[in-house]
């Protein structure tokens, strides 16, 4: 689950593939081809958006070397839907990226199902861990969790559950069927 954290210490213990941290903006963010790609299957998250109108992001995110994120889809998704009633709105970010493609290795197991188990596991397991070291601001300027955000978008209804496997002939594709980053 999305807002699920382990101890600081036991993630702290957790290796980490090695990543770049990077100062951006969501506007640079939402024009990276996968995100321009995926981030509409990304549901609303009406909460969500209307905190980040008042509270802006304060949390890192962490992506892959495409620049998709594996933590901060919601809130890149609501920053989206801002825009189209405020053009200007652009956020400052910080984002962890990963230098490489490091769940790729599950590719090469044949039985499909275990490997997009593995993988969304994988992707699971990295977003844990990273909220779990990262994630310095828990509560918005209204006392909401923030934790309580994430629990809210896996209520959602993500675009990627409406489809069936047979749809997942590339990577990417299943990248972002298998996975549901946050």
């Amino acid at each position: 689950m999305a807002s699920d954290r382990i101890g600081k210490t036991a993630a702290k213990l957790v290796a980490v593939p090695p990543y770049d941290i990077i100062r951006t903006t969501t506007d640079r963010l939402l024009l990276e081809p996968t995100v321009v790609q995926n981030i509409h299957n990304v549901p609303a998250n009406d909460r969500l958006i209307d905190s980040i109108k008042v509270n802006g992001i304060k949390n890192p995110f962490l992506s892959m070397k495409s620049w998709y994120p594996i933590a901060g889809s919601q809130r890149l998704r609501a920053v989206q839907i801002i825009k189209q009633t405020d053009p200007d709105f652009n956020l400052d970010v910080i984002v962890h990226r990963f230098l490489e493609d490091w769940w790729n290795c599950y590719y090469l197991w044949s039985d499909k199902k275990f490997r997009d188990d593995a993988i969304a596991i994988w992707f699971q397991m990295q977003e844990a861990v990273f909220k779990s070291n990262f994630y310095e601001h828990e509560v918005d300027s209204d006392g909401t969790k923030m934790t309580e955000y994430e629990d809210i978008g896996e209520t959602l209804k993500w675009n990627h559950d409406r489809h069936n496997s047979s749809n997942s002939s590339n990577s990417n594709n299943t990248i972002s069927k298998s996975i549901t980053p946050k």
